[in-house]
Parts: structure tokens; sequence; C-alpha cells
């Protein structure tokens, strides 16, 4: 099978949708917390109907791709397309109707992930396609999750192998992003004490803790040096290995530049155990 085959394969299991009708209210006060309540619940239904519908509706592409040899991979994107826009104007429709902040953040990454989707369909660059696929997979994923574990949401027994797949991604995807904002956390409070070593040269370092509950194999971060003008004159890397729960590490900088006022760290990339 050629690899934007795998791809389009990949794309079509993963593929989600939902939409949302509002309500009105008839009153003043009171109403206003009723028509909350029924916007949300109205949206959680119709998501509902749509996940399901959109696997349906997989399934009968996939296996017209599988078994029809006339129906070429362009004219499989082309269709694949045409249902995700249909998707998104029914979702950018509604949500504005979304109370629930949590729910319309819900919504708001499902949408964007749908986008990126669309884009890696339109491209036949393969290294645009996993970027887009990974980008999307990064947003729709937890976001489906959310909807069942948070909302309630029901799949048809026919996709329930299908949603088990998804679910196992996504929690790979859940405990990357949690990774990424430990680690981005991280950095920002990295605060250096500088002294001086016995040989008269200039060091900075600082003590680092894993407060998270994830255990790191490597975490690195780049360092740039600045001066008193917010100039960069040097860089660096900081490499932690084997940072697990609760462990403690001392980070020591011994620049050769002259003039630092200060420290700028960021997350490089890390690799969980």
């Amino acid at each position: 099978m050629k690899i934007r085959k795998k791809i389009l394969g990949l794309i079509l299991l993963t593929i989600i949708s939902g939409g949302v009708v509002g309500c009105s209210s008839t009153n003043n006060n009171s109403n206003s917390q009723n028509q909350e309540v029924a916007t949300d619940e109205d949206f959680i239904s119709s998501f509902e109907k749509a996940i399901n519908k959109r696997w349906d509706e997989q399934n009968k592409l996939e296996k017209k791709y599988e078994t029809n040899t006339s129906y070429t991979e362009e004219e499989y994107a082309q269709d694949t397309i045409k249902v995700l826009e249909n998707e998104i104007k029914t979702l950018e429709k509604y949500k504005e109707g979304i109370e629930d902040k949590d729910l319309k953040e819900i919504a708001n990454n499902y949408i964007e992930g749908v986008k990126k989707q669309i884009e890696c369909q339109k491209t036949n660059d393969y290294d645009l396609q996993y970027k887009y696929q990974e980008e999307s997979d990064k947003l729709r994923k937890p976001a489906l999750i959310s909807m069942v574990d948070d909302y309630g949401i029901k799949i048809k027994d026919e996709h329930q192998q299908t949603y088990k797949d998804f679910k196992e991604q996504a929690t790979v995807i859940n405990k990357e992003n949690e990774s990424k904002s430990f680690a981005d956390k991280l950095a920002s409070e990295m605060t250096f004490e500088k002294s001086t070593d016995e040989f008269g040269y200039v060091e900075f370092s600082t003590i680092v803790e894993n407060t998270s509950n994830i255990d790191f194999k490597n975490l690195s971060y780049n360092v740039q040096y600045k001066d008193k003008d917010g100039i960069v004159i040097g860089d660096y890397i900081i490499y932690l290995e084997n940072f697990d729960v609760q462990s403690k590490q001392k980070v020591k900088l011994t620049p050769f530049e002259d003039g630092i006022e200060s420290i700028i760290v960021t997350t490089d990339w890390f690799e969980n155990k």
C-alpha cells in the first residue's frame, strides 16, 4: 500500500465531528440559566449522533476506496474534504451558543483539528501530511475522549473497536501534552543564582525538581544568554537524564561570555519513560 494510502486510511479512522442546535428562553432571569443547560445538552446530543454517523460514512468511503478500482486517491481525498467542510460549517454555526467553557474549548479544539485534517488532505507533500495529521490528532483525539468520559457520549457497538484504538492513541497524546506543559512550566520557573568559583569564573546554578507525575527519560532545554540590551550573546543546552517523579537535579551553567544580564530557558525536547 502506498504511503499516501496509509495516511488517508489513518485520517478516515480518526475523523470526528459534531453539531449543536440552539435554544431560546421565555423569561428574563431564570431562563438565562435554562438556556445554558439546554444549549449545552443539545450540543452533546448532536455530537453523539454526528460521531456515529460520521464513522458510518467513513466506513462507506473506505470500503469504496478498497473495492472500487476506478475510485482514485484524488476522488477519495476530495470526498473526505467535502464531508469535513460540511461538518465545520455545522460546528461553527452553533458553537457560539455553548455556555460551558470547557465544552466550548473542546468544540474549538475539534474544529481546529478538522481544519488541520483538511490541509492534510489537500497536499501531496508527505512531510506536510504528517505534520498536519499530527497537529490534528493532538487537538481532536483528546476532545473526543473528553466528550465520552466527561459528557457521556455513547459510541455505537459497531464502532467500539475504532473508538478503542482512538482512545489508546489519545491517551499517549494526552501524556505528551501534559509532559510538554510541565516542561514549559519548569523552564519558565528556573531562577539562577550567580556566583564565582575558586578560579574566579562566573557560574549560574539552580535546583530543578520534578513535581509532576511523569517520569522523564530525557529532558533538554535551550538556553540563551542576553546582555543588558536584550541582545543574545551566547547559548547553551541543559540536559536532564532520568528525571523521575520527585527527583531533584542541580543545573550549573559556566558561560564564557561576559556581560550576561538575563538567562532565557525554553523547552527543546523530551522523552518519557
